[in-house]
């Protein structure tokens, strides 16, 4: 069956709880199905953190709109988002549908950095840089 029918992804790289948006991070998307094993996209997200939407195959909506379908009614896709200065991460069997302009937000998470004495901040949940007191005389 000739597959015509599409729907759109879009990636949102956000941090600091979503405050800030994370620029310039490359986000690589491909196909979670055997049957489209070979694809594999990259985008970069823009200085609101944000990529174009890409557009990506997806099953008729038909089958998405009758209950007991034994076709799948959506294609799935992974995604991996890397920036410097943050952790990689990694989201497996995202569902595109036909017709549907889907938002896939990613809270990236900052790398700690290494201060003297060797001790790396954040620690635990920390997303702060902590000094240590300096002893009094």
């Amino acid at each position: 069956m000739a597959n015509d029918r599409y729907g759109s992804i879009s990636v949102r790289a956000l941090t600091g709880g979503g405050a800030l948006p994370v620029e310039g991070a490359v986000v690589r998307i491909s196909s979670a199905m055997e049957e489209n094993s070979g694809l594999e996209y990259s985008l970069l997200t823009d200085l609101d953190g944000v990529t174009r939407p890409l557009t990506l195959k997806a099953p008729p909506l038909e089958l998405s709109l009758s209950p007991g379908q034994s076709e799948q009614a959506y294609s799935l896709y992974n995604l991996e988002i890397s920036a410097d200065g943050y952790y990689t991460k990694r989201i497996f069997d995202i569902p595109v549908f036909e017709g549907v302009s889907a938002l896939q937000v990613i809270d990236m998470i900052p790398k700690g950095k290494i201060y003297s004495e060797g001790v790396t901040y954040p620690r635990g949940n920390l997303g702060v840089i902590i000094f240590e007191n300096e002893k009094l005389e």
